[in-house]
């Protein structure tokens, strides 16, 4: 069920864009820092249930300051800052809008099932030049795979991600017996070359210390 209104989409993933885009490239604040600020205040609840002040009455700059103003932070003084510019800080708070609107989960069930806002910036390249139900197709499947906690990492990512174990092996350049054999605990991936872990993960949209 979606967290509101379709009608006040639009509006909350351009806001939610702009905020983090502005926090992190006009005030300077990292991007883990700031969106643990979002989180813990009243800004987070209220947009992801849909209330209009927040989803489409205040602009991201003005979210972003609210966010600030609630929870203690220090007077930050802003860059000149252009805003509308798609940088990857705006595509997360784009995507995440849109994921939390669509999967009608809090911002935080999804921060705590397997999708940091760290992770979300991961999956800018190349993610953002796809449809945006692309990444909340992806999302949700790495979210669902974090919940069951069964199986290996590579199992559960592989799985996120909608793949086959033959479409993995070839994405990386790894045979599938190899594949079978991480999956099923019979090889440490721990112990693998540099190389196939790098390409493993990111053929799988992740870490690679999250396949470890």
């Amino acid at each position: 069920m979606n967290a509101y209104a379709e009608t006040y989409l639009p509006d909350a993933m351009e806001s939610l864009g702009a905020m983090l885009d502005y926090a992190v490239n006009g005030c300077g604040i990292a991007l883990e820092d700031f969106y643990a600020r979002f989180l813990a205040s009243r800004v987070a609840e209220g947009f992801g249930g849909g209330l209009p002040k927040y989803v489409a009455g205040m602009s991201g700059i003005e979210l972003a300051e609210a966010v600030l103003e609630e929870t203690g932070a220090p007077a930050f003084h802003p860059t000149d800052f252009i805003p509308g510019n798609p940088r990857c800080e705006y595509w997360c708070g784009w995507a995440l809008a849109y994921l939390q609107w669509q999967s009608g989960w809090s911002f935080e069930y999804i921060q705590n099932h397997g999708l940091t806002v760290g992770d979300v910036a991961e999956m800018y390249h190349p993610l953002h030049e796809a449809d945006v139900s692309k990444f909340a197709e992806i999302a949700g499947r790495r979210i669902e795979a974090f919940s069951k906690k069964s199986g290996s990492p590579v199992k559960h990512f592989r799985k996120a991600l909608g793949l086959t174990q033959e479409e993995l092996a070839r994405r990386c350049g790894i045979t599938l017996r190899m594949i079978q054999a991480y999956e099923q605990h019979r090889q440490d991936l721990s112990k693998a070359e540099a190389s196939t872990l790098l390409n493993l993960s990111r053929a799988l949209c992740c870490k690679p210390e999250e396949l470890i």
